[in-house]
């Protein structure tokens, strides 16, 4: 369709029955989730009614409650945008860790797609973190970097509470977006470099991501604080003497001649501008897209993936499933065969004559006698008399 009066009639039939499956069982509600989400993508306002009606019910299941999360997000604006933050506040504060997790990172993409909405989604970030929840803050200091680099130099008034939760830190992606606010804010952070020294003194515990990133952030110290030598040949001779993982000691020599050289040129290379970031982590394809829209109602639309990368396969399995059952009947068939031939063959055979007897030929031993046995004579019946003769 191109013209856009056609284009608005469709949306507005569309819409209604679309919707009205929110209120089916989950496992349609999922698949009418999956479809919106492909739907919306190629037509953002297809549905303009309330967004509360993809807000999430306590007995829906989790894999329904990211399904409507999707949606939210993609229907955030700023004329709702306070209402969706008041609702992923509550979703933040569930039991199901994977729901929380997920509800914090919408909040921060909420923050991304809306630049005049992103202070009031930082303010609703660091009341999570106030929480001293572990598994939120956490999740909340990984949103905020992103933030951080979408928006630099701003919101800095929630790295002093970012700070103190640092005891809290137990999982890996919090560790290494903490140790990258700590090199990127190293200024503007009083205790930066005792901070620093935490993670640098923990490095060999620290997986491969972790140690890259410490060792970016220790870079970055050094550059804003040239004084420090001793402290990036302590993390020089960590990087390069006393780990046995290749990306990271390899990072470490590019440093290491890096800043043996110009530093000014060092300094144009490690704070040269980043590509921008948006808020494109659930966007697909254009070309996929297209293909997916034209399969809505196959199950390409909820794998999201062509037909022909998983089609293929389930007929390659059933085809190997029909070969096997046809050598097996082909083999059948070849032993009923044989069984048939062979009987045949002895069917055919003559059974074998007994030998001829030539009766004018003499006996070859005496001729037995046979003798009759006469019959008793039976006796004559005996005639009674009479009395008085």
């Amino acid at each position: 369709l191109t013209d856009p009066e056609k284009i608005r009639s469709v949306c507005r039939k569309i819409t209604p029955a679309l919707v009205s499956l929110m209120n089916s069982e989950p496992e349609i509600q999922y698949i009418a989730l999956k479809s919106i989400n492909l739907i919306l993508q190629k037509r953002p306002n297809l549905i303009d009614r309330d967004v509360k009606i993809f807000f999430c019910n306590y007995n829906d299941p989790l894999y329904v409650k990211l399904g409507k999360l999707e949606i939210i997000i993609r229907l955030a604006d700023y004329k709702n945008i306070d209402q969706i933050l008041q609702e992923l506040k509550e979703y933040s504060q569930e039991v199901d860790i994977v729901m929380v997790k997920k509800s914090v990172q919408a909040i921060g993409r909420c923050a991304i797609k809306l630049d005049q909405a992103a202070e009031r989604c930082v303010v609703v970030l660091l009341e999570l973190i106030r929480t001293e929840i572990a598994y939120i803050v956490q999740e909340a200091i990984c949103v905020i970097k992103d933030i951080f680099r979408k928006y630099p130099n701003k919101y800095e008034s929630v790295i002093k509470d970012i700070c103190k939760s640092m005891k809290t830190l137990d999982d890996d992606r919090a560790k290494e977006a903490m140790v990258w606010i700590l090199g990127e804010y190293c200024e503007r952070i009083e205790n930066s470099f005792e901070l620093i020294g935490k993670f640098v003194a923990s490095f060999h515990e620290e997986i491969t991501s972790v140690q890259k990133q410490i060792l970016t952030s220790a870079v970055k110290y050094y550059l804003h604080h040239p004084e420090e030598n001793d402290f990036i040949q302590r993390v020089f001779q960590l990087t390069t003497e006393e780990t046995d993982n290749p990306d990271v000691r390899d990072r470490g020599f590019i440093y290491w001649r890096l800043l043996a050289g110009d530093i000014d040129y060092a300094k144009s290379i490690i704070f040269a501008e980043r590509p921008p970031i948006s808020e494109d982590a659930g966007n697909i394809e254009a070309d996929l897209l297209d293909v997916l829209l034209e399969n809505i109602s196959t199950l390409s639309s909820v794998y999201y993936k062509k037909p022909e990368h998983f089609v293929p396969k389930i007929k390659q399995k059933a085809n190997e499933r029909f070969d096997l059952e046809h050598a097996e009947n082909e083999n059948i068939q070849e032993i009923y065969k044989e069984d048939t031939e062979d009987k045949k063959e002895e069917d055919k055979k003559e059974p074998e004559a007994a030998p001829a007897v030539d009766i004018l030929a003499e006996p070859a031993g005496e001729i037995p006698k046979i003798v009759k046995d006469t019959p008793p004579v039976p006796p004559k019946p005996v005639q009674s008399t009479p009395a008085g003769n």
